[in-house]
């Protein structure tokens, strides 16, 4: 194949980036029209929230450890409504030690934002009492966190 044949199938490096702006702006604004409705599912707001303030440069929360839980098991309820996880592999998913985590589950069940359960059949339990290599289920409540934490507008 000759330059001038495969000359003409080149598109500028200008056209494209104009089309990956379109894209994106669209993409953009059909996010935005989802959640200004309430369509987007609680655990996308979440992250959308903490991302906000991140871009802002403010601290999204006074309480890393709680951010550090709740930013994880976001991630992991894209697939389910709850996770069944354990304090040990908590600590290796966000870095944070056994006993911040047994207080950031504590406090976030004592504001009703979670709740943890252990054994068959499923019993609620208080994350202070768990071993550290216990597995058990966390269930969150979405809409609460959210409510708890209000949408920061722009000014």
């Amino acid at each position: 194949m000759k330059k001038a044949d495969w000359e003409h199938d080149v598109v500028p490096r200008e056209v494209c980036f104009a089309r990956a702006r379109r894209v994106l702006d669209a993409a953009r604004e059909r996010r935005d029209r989802d959640r200004a409705l309430g369509r987007l599912p609680q655990q996308v707001e979440f992250i959308l929230r903490r991302l906000e303030h991140k871009q802002r440069g403010q601290a999204s929360t006074d309480h890393p450890s709680e951010e550090a839980v709740l930013l994880h098991c976001a991630g992991e309820w894209a697939h389910s409504d709850e996770i069944i996880t354990s304090l040990r592999r908590l600590e290796q998913n966000t870095g944070v030690g056994v006993e911040d985590l047994r207080a950031a589950l504590g406090h976030l069940a004592t504001a009703g934002e979670i709740q943890c359960y252990h054994g068959q059949p499923r019993t609620l339990v208080s994350a202070t009492g768990l071993a550290a290599h216990a597995s058990f289920v966390i269930v969150a409540d979405w809409q609460r966190i959210n409510d708890n934490r209000p949408r920061r507008r722009e000014a």
